[in-house]
């Protein structure tokens, strides 16, 4: 812009000359005549405007110019708190929740949706009498979709463990996670008194908080009520007589550990199967035969064999390695997953029968899991569920919490992000106008000079 001085100084270089005035006598001029001949007095004043703005134009143009302009709402962002919590929840952050209500942030139900509400509305409500179970990081991965214009977003949700299923989203830097541990954060229960294989009632009894879950079991000769039933497992297998005698050997383990009631079996031909079991391990890639009955399957995927070098990954056991596995697409619900996340072990339920599709095999060349202590353990949950979810206290570690920061992406500022307007077009556009305005101008006061 310090190019104005460019028309300046032209304009001054084309001042008019002065007038020769011829006078009769050297008498009749006055003695400040020669300082009133050396005034500069200004003139085209507006054509020298015109010049000026056009320099400012263009210099604007250069600079790419842009109005910002923030939308109409006001909303800062969100603050989320569960219908089944919230009065809890609210009692545990209230300072921080009601600053940022007052600072335009807007409440919302943590349920998809995310329906807004009055928070004075929603606590009396008598929301801790509902139930929520879909999971935080699905809720997490839907919000982070929903979520407009960068609205930072508070949530507010207890700790408990069993509410974090699935795999972890990337968490953006505009999420700010606030979590607590619940007043109810232990709990002591009884669960699955069965009869043993001595004919003694065994208790067992459940203890569960932040740290985590313990067991503990007693033996009763007393008329308790117990299950008495005797689990019935047949193991399958043509080509996969090794993976056969892994499997009977983790078996045996659960049996030991929980001496509990039951019958392993191993056949190899379909014509001996039994007509009826509680767990059927179809160990090979043939499909299942027709008629089989069987409340729980285990059955091995074919397909495409693929070399892995990865991890296999569950909920309450060590990383195990994993060197073979099927490449499969299916919905089913994934129980076990590989470190890529695909799924490794997958269950897919019907109203008889719950079929466990395993996409790997119980060999010491397609992972370590015939090898490692933790498969017995493994098994036991799917063998005897104890239904334990909302009875478990144990409690997320907060660095899980936390919004992931990757140096190489650009973060995204809190608030409401403003939107902008090039004003290219419209710089463009005033300095044709200019340039032609100034251009008429000249035409019209352009005079051919005087001489005296």
């Amino acid at each position: 812009m310090a190019g104005i001085i460019i028309p300046v100084l032209i304009h001054l270089w084309n001042m008019s000359p002065g007038r020769t005035l011829l006078v009769g006598s050297v008498a009749l001029m006055q003695e400040n005549s020669r300082q009133q001949s050396r005034r500069v007095k200004l003139r085209d004043w507006f054509l020298l405007l015109l010049r000026c703005l056009l320099i400012i134009l263009l210099a604007l143009l250069l600079s790419k110019p842009v109005w910002q302009q923030r939308p109409l709402n006001k909303e800062k962002g969100w603050v989320l708190m569960e219908p089944s919590h919230i009065n809890e929840t609210y009692q545990q952050f209230q300072p921080l929740i009601d600053s940022l209500l007052q600072a335009g942030y807007t409440f919302h139900y943590l349920q998809p949706g995310f329906r807004e509400a009055r928070l004075p509305v929603a606590l009396e409500e008598k929301g801790d009498t509902l139930a929520d179970t879909t999971s935080y990081w699905a809720l997490v991965a839907a919000l982070q979709q929903q979520r407009a214009n960068n609205r930072s977003v508070y949530l507010f949700t207890p700790n408990y463990l069993h509410r974090f299923e699935g795999l972890r989203p990337v968490i953006d830097t505009g999420i700010h996670w606030n979590a607590y541990t619940p007043k109810d954060s232990v709990a002591t229960w009884q669960a699955g008194d069965y009869v043993t294989d001595n004919g003694t009632i065994r208790v067992r009894q459940l203890s569960s908080n932040p740290g985590g879950t313990s067991y503990t079991y007693e033996e009763n000769r007393g008329p308790l009520p117990a299950d008495t039933t005797t689990r019935r497992l047949v193991i399958f297998a043509d080509t996969y007589v090794q993976d056969a005698h892994y499997l009977q050997a983790a078996l045996n383990a659960i049996q030991q550990f929980t001496r509990r009631k039951m019958e392993i079996t191993i056949v190899h031909e379909t014509a001996a199967l039994p007509p009826a079991a509680d767990w059927l391990f179809w160990l090979s890639a043939k499909p299942l035969p027709t008629g089989i009955s069987a409340h729980n399957i285990w059955q091995y995927d074919s397909g495409k064999v693929v070399n892995a070098t990865s991890w296999l990954l569950t909920e309450n056991a060590p990383p195990i390695a994993l060197y073979k596995n099927i490449t499969v697409q299916d919905t089913a619900a994934a129980l076990w997953r590989d470190g890529a996340g695909h799924a490794v072990l997958r269950l897919e339920k019907s109203a008889a029968t719950s079929i466990y599709h395993f996409s790997s095999r119980l060999d010491p060349a397609w992972n370590e899991l015939p090898w490692s202590p933790a498969f017995p353990a493994l098994l036991l949950p799917l063998l005897f569920p104890d239904s334990i979810t909302v009875k478990d206290k144990r409690a997320i570690a907060i660095q899980q919490l936390a919004s992931d920061t990757d140096q190489q992406a650009v973060i995204r500022p809190a608030g409401v992000t403003p939107v902008t307007k090039d004003l290219s077009t419209v710089c463009w556009i005033a300095i044709v106008i200019l340039f032609l305005a100034e251009r008429l101008w000249v035409l019209r006061t352009q005079k051919l000079p005087a001489h005296g």
